[in-house]
């Protein structure tokens, strides 16, 4: 998956490494959060020291998609962090109790800042449940867009994930919003297809009989691959006929 997005988008070394699945104990988030070392105001890079500025340049992403997309689980993936380790911060304030499914309507905002302590490299914004006909949702994202396009390199804006569930028959929705009829200019837009596991579940369901064993399973496994591996394909065709379609796609398994 990260080969196909370090073809169009330049990442820290951290996003390359192999994801592996640890059980962390989860931690009690204390009454009083100290401030990160990363400054969160948006300061002139000129008024920074030459460590302030490494500190303060990190990779920063918006991450669009409908709710239950595999947002929140890319990203703890992505950072090698437990569930619910996520950091919000909202007007420099962390937001202590954050829930796990943080893009529900009504919650999520787009400018919080959402970083992990595991992996300092990224900033994470999040679009929130992102859905065909959502009119306020897109006026957000263009706003925020246009807005980290004139920001501070420190504030700016690196790319733009789009989370496609593919365990979903109609993962259409980008489609009708509209989103893909503008130029989101030097930004580049990743379309990253996720919950693959689903979608393979719903095609060996339709190849198999109810009663099938672990051998009809063995044996019909290379045809599910290729039946999965045709939809995304085909997903991929209706993405690219947009007037500004992503620079490039990628494919994450098991969510």
């Amino acid at each position: 998956m990260w080969k196909s997005i370090r073809k169009h988008v330049k990442l820290p070394k951290k996003l390359t490494k192999k994801f592996t699945k640890k059980e962390v104990p989860d931690e009690e988030v204390p009454d009083e959060v100290p401030d990160e070392e990363v400054p969160d105001e948006e300061v002139p890079d000129e008024a920074l020291s030459n460590k302030d500025k490494i500190r303060n340049k990190r990779f920063r992403i918006l991450i669009l998609g409908p709710a239950n997309a595999g947002k929140t689980t890319l990203l703890e993936r992505l950072t090698d962090s437990p569930a619910g380790a996520a950091i919000v911060k909202r007007n420099r304030k962390r937001i202590k109790e954050v829930p796990r499914g943080y893009d529900q309507r009504g919650i999520h905002n787009i400018d919080d800042e959402i970083t992990y302590a595991s992996n300092s490299d990224f900033v994470f914004h999040d679009s929130g449940g992102f859905e065909a006909g959502g009119v306020e949702e897109l006026q957000a994202v263009w706003k925020f867009i246009q807005k980290r396009s004139l920001a501070s390199p420190s504030q700016q804006l690196h790319a733009i994930w789009l989370c496609i569930p593919t365990d979903n028959d109609r993962p259409f929705g980008f489609l009708q919003s509209g989103f893909f009829s503008k130029s989101t200019a030097s930004v580049p837009v990743i379309g990253i297809f996720t919950k693959l596991d689903g979608r393979e579940t719903k095609v060996r369901s339709a190849v198999l009989e109810p009663t099938a064993g672990p051998s009809d399973f063995l044996a019909r496994a290379p045809e599910v691959k290729q039946k999965v591996a045709e939809f995304v394909h085909g997903l991929e065709t209706e993405f690219q006929k947009e007037q500004y379609p992503p620079a490039g796609f990628a494919r994450v398994g098991s969510m």
